[in-house]
């Protein structure tokens, strides 16, 4: 049986006076085994409140897993469409909302956003623009296509992978969630590997380091612990800092191991964390 175990961190960088990133993740025990779910958000650094969009997706998400995992935690295998179904009802949602939030307040305001939940079989993933999903085992797998223009030219082949590197248009979203009337969310399904660990990170995570950093610190024999994982993720985040990173750094890393685990019914909660640095969500 696989258990999951989760961990986190974020700073706002050397510049920012506040932290526009929010996130949160749960572990579960359910019937058919522990199961866990994970959210990141990075409100767009160049508009206002950011914090405000970003808190608004994951207070959503987890009003979601309040309203709507009992009912899939009592299936053994949960159909991915019906998942994307919802959550991209869930992204459309708050679309509208954080769109008439900004008009209300005069105010221009967006959102990244990467979904995720993993059962003992498959993992889900929804993505909007340009936080990331990677699976960390032997090597580093970045799940998650970027929504942005450069990647978006790099597929249809009018910039090569060293052009995309040096683009000047590098942080420029192709989508978010806030700004436009209509979102494109993507959508991943994979199957789980015990023994491998799952991190979701903002983009301001990945500037100055690389998968050969994210292999040293988040291969698995050195996420044994929640408390060793956090130290990881501390270690990764003070490494940014010191190569001058300004944006928002923020994480979540989750590992999937063997273990034997007592079963549970109904569902209950075994870990849970979220961070959002606003006061002020768009109800």
């Amino acid at each position: 049986m696989i258990q999951y175990l989760a961990a986190a961190g974020t700073d706002s960088g050397l510049v920012a006076a506040r932290n526009q990133d929010s996130f949160g993740a749960k572990v579960f025990n359910s019937r058919y085994g522990p199961l866990t779910a994970a959210i990141m958000c990075d409100g767009m650094g160049g508009y206002s409140c950011g914090e405000v969009a970003s808190a608004t997706v994951v207070d959503a998400f987890q009003r979601w897993l309040l309203r709507r995992l009992p009912v899939l935690a009592d299936q053994q295998d949960p159909d991915p469409n019906a998942v994307f179904e919802e959550w991209t009802g869930l992204i459309e949602l708050c679309n509208r909302k954080i769109i008439l939030y900004g008009q209300q307040h005069e105010v221009r305001l967006g959102t990244t956003a990467a979904l995720f939940l993993a059962t003992q079989t498959q993992y889900m993933i929804l993505n909007v623009g340009d936080c990331r999903v990677y699976e960390i085992r032997d090597g580093v797998t970045q799940i998650t296509r970027d929504q942005t223009l450069v990647e978006r030219e790099f597929q249809a082949g009018r910039l090569t992978a060293e052009q995309v590197k040096t683009d000047p248009r590098g942080h420029v979203l192709a989508e978010c969630v806030g700004i436009m009337p209509e979102v494109h969310p993507d959508y991943y399904t994979g199957k789980v590997q015990p023994g491998s660990v799952y991190m979701l990170c903002c983009d301001g995570f990945r500037h100055k380091i690389g998968e050969e950093e994210m292999l040293r610190y988040f291969a698995p024999q050195h996420m044994r612990s929640c408390e060793e994982m956090q130290s990881q993720i501390r270690k990764l985040i003070d490494m940014n800092m010191q190569q001058g990173e300004t944006d928002n750094i923020s994480a979540i890393t989750i590992l999937a191991e063997s273990k034997k685990t007592d079963r549970d019914a109904p569902l209950s909660v075994m870990q849970e964390f979220c961070f959002t640095d606003s006061s002020e969500l768009a109800e």
